[in-house]
């Protein structure tokens, strides 16, 4: 059986809405999604990026327990599971290892496994677990692993846009990656 990995923010979980919504909160402020196209923490709420990485990640449960499903998520992974070994792998914490888990049987989001790394890189992982085919929201998250000789999925959004290597695939929804799946892994 192929494998199918899969990031959770921005794929699984629709989290970029409830870390807008909290930055709005933190800093008074009232951007919208489309505020991050270009987006320059300096500019917009006056710190650099790993401080606002650092505050963001104190929010990081409470990212986990609200975030709703990606749209299209829930029937798309449903539908795979059935033809597919489904891997989540995530940047996060793996102390929300449970929570996470929590979260995905609240949303019934088969998987095989679930990987929390609590760091970006997802090379090594992805090679360890055998993965055919990689889904992903970060740019630069997807040239890394594509830089392994696995085809990459991009999930389009206000921060990934730009060029792309070879390896990686713009998709706008969960039935672009559906169809992608069954012309290139069946």
């Amino acid at each position: 059986m192929k494998i199918i990995g899969i990031d959770i923010d921005g794929v699984v979980a629709n989290s970029q809405p409830v870390i807008i919504a909290k930055l709005n909160k933190y800093f008074g402020t009232g951007y919208t999604l489309a505020d991050f196209a270009n987006f320059r923490p300096k500019k917009m709420f006056g710190i650099n990026r790993a401080q606002l990485d650092k505050l963001i990640m104190t929010w990081e449960l409470e990212i986990i327990q609200e975030a709703a499903p990606y749209p299209g998520a829930v029937p798309g992974i449903n539908e795979l599971a059935g033809d597919f070994e489904i891997h989540l792998i995530s940047a996060r914490s793996p102390k929300y290892l449970d929570q996470t888990a929590a979260w995905l049987k609240s949303h019934e989001i088969p998987f095989s496994r679930l990987k929390l790394l609590g760091q970006h890189d997802k090379r090594r992982a992805c090679l360890d677990l055998g993965v055919d085919l990689f889904i992903e929201d970060s740019k630069k998250n997807a040239i890394q692993v594509s830089s392994c000789g696995i085809p990459v999925l991009l999930m389009n959004a206000t921060y990934n846009r730009g060029r792309l290597p070879g390896m990686v695939t713009r998709v706008f929804s969960w039935n672009e990656i559906k169809d992608y799946i069954k012309r290139n892994l069946y």
